[in-house]
């Protein structure tokens, strides 16, 4: 079972998004990873030295610190949402209740169950997908949940940040661990480059960089594109993104090359 969910922060000291919106019962559950020289008064916290080394390297702690049970890693400044499906009365998007958060972490628990490794929810910069629950082989941002009874985090590479989560995803996929993302239950971000977390450490150079070298890793799965910013510290910034075939990095797995081969 999911009992126990972990929320990297750093410098957002009085300001945790996630948190907050948490049920009750599941903020008892929830532990911040934090800086062992930033206090949280009023929260709970567990400290990790790994903390202002670079989100990525505190990603692969939390692995390590959550090895052999079932967790989520969530970033700080999420809120979760209900998507309404096709023929149901109400708002398109809703805050989740206490008790739809539940129905969303049995889901998934169930999928874990049926063998994924990793999940997540859809984020809600995606338009919203009424007619189905969920998608195979997807992108993963923002939301993780584990199964760390299975989770190879030693086999991964941790050296890419601020695209750490597409970079962790390709990795898995092309090992051969497919993932399923729900397009029911949701998550609202902030925006990119918001002060506090990444922000301390990242700079458009930087993340045009780590761009560039996750194509150079995955060039037949990622395509990049010039993106303007819309929102954040970044508004009306050309950045770099990328299209990136979830899909195929999945589908490389299961051929009967290997994976450099099928890069070639």
């Amino acid at each position: 079972m999911i009992n126990t969910i972990y929320i990297p922060t750093y410098g957002r000291q009085g300001n945790q998004i996630t948190f907050d919106n948490l049920p009750k019962k599941w903020q008892d559950k929830t532990f911040l990873i934090t800086h062992p020289d930033q206090e949280h008064t009023g929260y709970p916290e567990i400290k990790c030295d790994a903390q202002g080394k670079g989100i990525a390297e505190v990603r692969k702690w939390i692995c390590q610190y959550g090895e052999g049970k079932r967790y989520g890693m969530l970033d700080d400044d999420i809120e979760f949402l209900y998507t309404k499906r096709d023929g149901e009365e109400g708002p398109g998007n809703s805050k989740l209740s206490d008790e739809k958060f539940d129905d969303m972490i049995n889901t998934m628990d169930s999928w874990m169950d049926e063998g994924y490794i990793h999940t997540a929810c859809d984020v809600s910069w995606n338009p919203p997908t009424r007619n189905i629950d969920f998608r195979i082989n997807s992108r993963i941002t923002t939301n993780i949940f584990y199964d760390g009874t299975k989770m190879p985090y030693k086999e991964l590479d941790w050296a890419l940040d601020f695209v750490e989560d597409y970079y962790v995803n390709l990795q898995l996929l092309t090992m051969g661990y497919q993932n399923k993302v729900s397009l029911m239950y949701r998550v609202n971000a902030s925006a990119t480059q918001t002060k506090g977390g990444c922000e301390n450490f990242r700079t458009l150079d930087i993340h045009n960089k780590h761009m560039r070298d996750l194509q150079q890793k995955y060039p037949a799965f990622v395509k990049l594109k010039e993106k303007v910013a819309n929102s954040g510290e970044w508004k009306g910034v050309v950045k770099l993104g990328a299209t990136i075939s979830w899909k195929k990095a999945y589908e490389s797995s299961q051929s009967t090359g290997s994976l450099e081969e099928f890069l070639q």
